[in-house]
């Protein structure tokens, strides 16, 4: 297990990257502009689960194979960023509810944003590779179990993360909800949040690795 220094050491550090502005923020803000402040908490809770998975890749080994496989890295790329694309096209063409956005969504379930969430972190070969750089660092050399020390410290990621991504979605609920909930307002909601996930999509497309 690791130390307690260290394990404040990862927190600390942990926290500060989730802060900084990124995807999984901007994302979380797309889905609290179309779908309202239950759809951004059912899509950071997806983010942070999706995000679980990498540790337990990382651990185990497989993240490494992945950076190894550039012909895997790219497909599990192309079809992360392909999701993305599609979701966006799905809210440009969501119809307009007549009751607001936070109640439709408390009506319907909430497990397919949190599983579009857990998909679209899980297919980020940027993550993945994040995890492989980041953990072993903090690994001590002369421990005799370098994969839990390393899961352990791997979740104090995520950990933070889900506290970030929340407070994002109720803040970003609580500035759009200024703006009322007329179809025109409505509307543009979802055409600036299609346009933000198709722009996430090309964007991993056309980055470089």
């Amino acid at each position: 297990m690791p130390s307690l220094e260290t394990l404040l050491l990862v927190l600390v550090a942990a926290a500060i990257m989730n802060a900084l502005p990124g995807p999984s923020q901007l994302y979380v803000v797309t889905r609290t502009a179309a779908l309202g402040r239950y759809a951004g908490f059912a899509s950071g809770l997806g983010l942070a689960s999706g995000a679980v998975v990498h540790v337990v890749l990382a651990t185990t080994g497989l993240t490494a194979l992945l950076a190894a496989t550039p012909a895997l890295f790219e497909i599990v790329r192309w079809i992360g960023a392909a999701y993305l694309i599609w979701l966006g096209i799905a809210t440009w063409r969501e119809k307009d509810e007549n009751t607001p956005a936070d109640v439709a969504v408390k009506r319907q379930a909430s497990w397919p944003l949190f599983r579009q969430g857990f998909i679209i972190e899980v297919l980020n070969p940027k993550t993945a590779l994040f995890f492989l750089a980041f953990l072993p660092q903090f690994v001590t050399p002369a421990n005799t179990t370098p994969g839990l020390e390393m899961f352990v410290l791997g979740l104090m990621v995520p950990l933070t993360a889900l506290p970030v991504d929340l407070a994002i979605a109720f803040g970003a609920a609580a500035l759009l909800a200024r703006l009322g909930r007329t179809n025109t307002i409505a509307r543009l909601r979802r055409w600036l949040a299609g346009s933000v996930l198709v722009g996430l999509g090309l964007f991993v497309l056309l980055e470089e690795r």
